[in-house]
């Protein structure tokens, strides 16, 4: 049980460093702030940090947030930061 415990985490460890790199290159690539990237995908800013760090994976609804997000990236170039932004009346704690 050791040795595939070692195996697994390796395996894990691995998908949470490839996933911080994706998110983190896709952020600076397209000149979004961790802040933008957190109120777009609905997570704290603490979170993104940890997801770019590889210290954890997001969750499946974060993820499908995100892949939106570079969907629309791929699709349009560049999103304007204004194109992100809810609206004043949908805006929860998240301040940008």
């Amino acid at each position: 049980m050791g040795r595939n415990k070692r195996i697994m985490d390796t395996e894990i460890k691995g998908e949470m460093q490839s996933i911080a790199a994706t998110w983190k290159q896709f952020r600076i690539d397209n000149g979004l702030t961790q802040k933008l990237l957190a109120g777009v995908t609905e997570v704290s800013r603490r979170t993104i940090q940890s997801i770019e760090a590889g210290l954890i994976i997001p969750q499946p609804a974060t993820i499908a947030k995100f892949e939106e997000l570079r969907k629309k990236y791929e699709k349009n170039g560049k999103v304007s930061r204004k194109s992100l932004r809810k609206p004043k009346d949908e805006q929860d704690d998240y301040d940008f």
